[in-house]
């Protein structure tokens, strides 16, 4: 990463790749803010490292997030780095859910990344620098069977992110950037198989080293750009005129 060392805020670090992230950032000496449900869990991983700050929160629930993040903000001053990865994949299928099953995965993957994105954007956008990275998929593209909740939720992201982008002036503030990124299939709690957790803080990190000409409301998954919705025309046009 830059020589610059950041105050790195990640949601759903009680495990899988926010718990790998948060390690990873602080190993390069960022002041890392560990937010989660899981206090234990987050305690542990706070004393591996002095530089992490573990935050107890439920991104879900707005007043529980603005709280976690003023906690975060009066142990490492203003956040600069926002990686959202809070989520969550029960599975089941559509007639055998309750009515309750849709409401709870969309509240923590959609509503806890709108409210974590809400607690860091305007501090961000008055210093005119901040970094947003939203942990994003394509299970929305071809939902499996009993993963209805969790692929909703993740299609709903897209518009999410891309709104939120299209709303901030990048005349007034062209260094502050969001994006979508889909670490593709990774070995957490919601998969056997793909990447280990660890593998997935290399091909983050442009999105948060960039310059403010980086990209901004797109979609990344592993090492590349993915143009959602983007016919094959369009893409040969792309690529043959270069833009």
């Amino acid at each position: 990463m830059s020589a610059a060392q950041r105050h790195v805020a990640i949601t759903g670090a009680s495990g899988g790749i926010g718990q790998a992230l948060a390690r990873q950032f602080a190993a390069d000496g960022h002041r890392v803010s560990a937010m989660g449900r899981n206090e234990s869990v987050l305690a542990e991983l706070a004393a591996t490292a002095p530089n992490i700050t573990p935050i107890t929160v439920d991104v879900a629930d707005g007043a529980s997030c603005a709280e976690g993040f003023a906690a975060a903000e009066a142990a490492h001053g203003p956040v600069e780095h926002l990686i959202a990865a809070a989520a969550v994949y029960p599975k089941a299928h559509f007639l055998d859910q309750t009515p309750e099953h849709l409401d709870d995965v969309l509240r923590i993957n959609v509503v806890g990344v709108a409210n974590a994105v809400r607690a860091v954007l305007p501090a961000m956008l008055t210093r005119n620098y901040g970094r947003v990275v939203v942990m994003g998929s394509l299970a929305d593209m071809n939902p499996l069977p009993g993963s209805l909740a969790y692929s909703v939720s993740k299609g709903a992201l897209h518009s999410l992110v891309r709104g939120i982008a299209g709303e901030i002036d990048r005349d007034r503030y062209p260094d502050v950037l969001v994006n979508e990124f889909s670490p593709g299939a990774t070995r957490t709690a919601m998969s056997d198989y793909g990447h280990a957790p660890e593998e997935i803080y290399a091909m983050l990190l442009p999105l948060l080293t960039c310059g403010r000409d980086g990209p901004h409301g797109r979609f990344f998954q592993e090492w590349g750009e993915i143009r959602l919705g983007e016919s094959w025309k369009g893409a040969l046009k792309r690529i043959v005129l270069r833009r």
